[in-house]
């Protein structure tokens, strides 16, 4: 079973308790939960304490919140999200009404000039 849903903010722990009762009621061995918006507190608690693996994509990153019991989280990821624009630009395709051409803002270079501060900031700090 598959759904797809795009959440313009961070998922609540509502979403987390349908999908661990349909995994439950499937008798599924594993629920996963994708979210391109990331996941509020009580959320990824809730999913830590019934098995529910979240991941989170941001722009072509994939970042892993939890697996089904423990939490792993990658702080340069996490820095180099909370450093970034929380908001983004797309030229739009004028044929194409629900398709978005090109993502103009942040630029590429811009993205780039912030990963290589958080690299240096990570590479300083482990010293």
């Amino acid at each position: 079973m598959l759904k797809c849903k795009r959440y313009t903010r961070p998922l609540e722990r509502e979403k987390i308790v349908v999908l661990a009762d349909k995994v439950r009621s499937l008798g599924a061995h594993k629920g996963i939960l994708i979210s391109t918006s990331g996941f509020q507190s009580g959320a990824i608690e809730y999913a830590r304490q019934h098995g529910i693996a979240l991941l989170q994509i941001f722009d072509k990153y994939v970042m892993h919140i939890q697996a089904s019991i423990n939490l792993q989280t990658n702080h340069m990821l996490m820095e180099f999200i909370r450093q970034s624009p929380e908001f983004y630009a797309y030229q739009w395709n004028t044929r194409l009404n629900d398709c978005s051409d090109k993502k103009i803002y942040p630029s590429e270079t811009m993205l780039l000039e912030i990963k290589n501060k958080v690299l240096k900031e990570y590479n300083e700090d482990s010293k």
